[in-house]
């Protein structure tokens, strides 16, 4: 919940404050069903589980000021603001007892020769109760002479959870070589907080540091014909503390990581016009990582080399819209790994383990979708009503969905979807 207050400052400032609340209560818990233990066929009710093995609770509850001030100069727009927010956290993961889990890395720690893992309340139980203020400041100023504009600012922020106070640095340069070209350039520090749930998993992670991200980029822009852009950017990022986990066993993180992502971005878009508009992306990009755990290098989680997205709109009338948008991608990383088979030994269940040996040494098969959606508008007193209906993954496509390890069988089983439909109103209402 918001509330916005604008002011007009002189001949060119404006004065905007912003004030807000937002909350958050999420309960989430985990356990086993033991359909092997019972003779096939039997009804789903009547198969033995153990519930709630954990639980974890997460309650946030924020509250902010953002004040942003910006004027006309005699060297160009100058701007600067303020950031005030004040969160309090309510965390608690509870295991109510050991717990065997078949998928670990080789590293985790165990007994000599016993092929998975146990989590035990001890090592995994934890409370975590906080509340901090913290603060940001910017300034930020536009030099504009003849074809160029030059941008250069600064940050800081002063992270109550962290302890740590940051200066980021930023700048950017433009140069219009003509009305329908541009080159760009820009630079900058960035910082980035580790989620509220790491730093709860364990008492030791609660002064886990911000991560840090140097940024570098260069860039075109091209107009041609009446209503078509076209946007070439290529980057570079080199990644410092970076928030790692060791192991499985205990929720404990670090600040050990780093990396490197770099790649390059192209943009075609067809501006609205006559009803329609269009847009076309490709992207390569490479992410490599290291824990400096020893084991060297690898991929990011969610790294793709190639994305290439296409999207259409047409509005069919003042009331009728309808858009659709194909996307592909290379298959996400996953973990190369071994499957040790009897695990528990003689006289007792067969079960299966996945040992994680390299970290994401393998990919997923490509991903490639097809979402539609309808949209109809219909005013009704000073309120617009806008009916949809999204269609995600209309034709099934591969690659977006997760594998999970069945300790039983000894496979990785894929969760197949089809399409999903969502529909939904949207109340719009402009002052």
């Amino acid at each position: 919940l918001a509330a916005s207050w604008k002011r007009l400052v002189g001949d060119s400032g404006e004065w905007v404050n912003r004030v807000y609340v937002r909350s958050s209560d999420k309960t989430s818990s985990e356990g086993e069903a033991f359909p092997d233990l019972v003779p096939p066929g039997t009804p789903p009710a009547s198969i033995p589980i153990n519930a709630r093995l954990i639980t974890i609770t997460e309650e946030e509850t924020e509250l902010g000021w953002r004040s942003d001030y910006s004027t006309q100069n005699r060297w160009g727009k100058g701007s600067a603001g303020l950031r005030i927010t004040q969160t309090d956290l309510s965390y608690d993961t509870f295991l109510r007892t050991d717990w065997i889990r078949y998928v670990y890395k080789t590293t985790d720690p165990r007994p000599t020769g016993q092929d998975y893992i146990v989590l035990t309340p001890a090592n995994v139980n934890a409370n975590y109760q906080a509340k901090e203020v913290s603060y940001a400041a910017y300034g930020e100023q536009v030099f504009e002479f003849a074809q160029w504009d030059l941008r250069a600012g600064l940050r800081y922020d002063e992270d109550g959870f962290a302890k740590q106070s940051l200066l980021s640095p930023r700048f950017a340069a433009n140069y219009r070589y003509s009305p329908n070209l541009r080159f760009s350039a820009t630079a900058g520090l960035f910082f980035q907080s580790p989620r509220y749930l790491n730093r709860a998993a364990n008492n030791a992670n609660a002064l886990i540091e911000n991560e840090r991200i140097a940024h570098f980029s260069v860039g075109m822009e091209r107009s041609f014909r009446e209503h078509w852009n076209l946007l070439v950017e290529p980057y570079y990022q080199k990644l410092d503390d970076l928030v790692t986990e060791p192991g499985r066993i205990d929720g404990r993180v670090t600040n050990n990581g780093e990396g490197t992502s770099f790649g390059i971005d192209f943009v075609l878009i067809r501006e609205f016009a006559d009803g329609w508009s269009a847009d076309a992306t490709y992207s390569y990009n490479k992410v490599r990582l290291d824990d400096n755990d020893g084991q060297g290098k690898y991929a990011a989680d969610f790294s793709r080399p190639h994305f290439f997205s296409l999207g259409v709109g047409w509005e069919i009338s003042e009331r009728w819209k309808i858009g659709a948008r194909w996307k592909y991608a290379s298959g996400r990383p996953t973990d190369d790994f071994v499957v040790n088979a009897d695990v528990l030994g003689p006289g007792q269940p067969l079960r299966f383990s996945k040992q994680l040996t390299r970290n994401n040494a393998r990919r997923l098969e490509n991903y490639h979708s097809l979402n539609l959606r309808l949209d109809y508008r219909r005013p009704v007193g000073p309120v617009d009503l806008v009916f949809f209906l999204d269609v995600i993954n209309v034709y099934g496509g591969p690659g977006a969905n997760s594998q999970e390890f069945d300790p039983r069988r000894g496979i990785n089983v894929v969760d197949d979807s089809g399409a999903f439909p969502i529909i939904g109103i949207i109340f719009e209402r402009t002052w």
